[in-house]
């Protein structure tokens, strides 16, 4: 016979606790996705400043 897993019994949320958790995450993933905004456009900035390296310089 398997033994029997013993498991502590976490005491339910308050709703006051569920929202506070809620409220976590949400700003948490607010913060990543402005962040990952601000990479990709760091990213473009980059990849803009070497295509304009690597045109020849024809106008002159």
């Amino acid at each position: 016979m398997p033994k029997s897993i013993i498991t502590k019994k976490i005491p339910p949320l308050t709703p006051a606790q569920m929202e506070e958790i809620f409220m976590d995450r949400l700003a948490d993933l607010i913060v990543r996705l402005l962040d990952y905004h601000y990479e990709q456009k760091e990213k473009e900035k980059q990849s803009n400043n070497q295509n304009e390296y690597e045109k020849p310089n024809t106008g002159q």
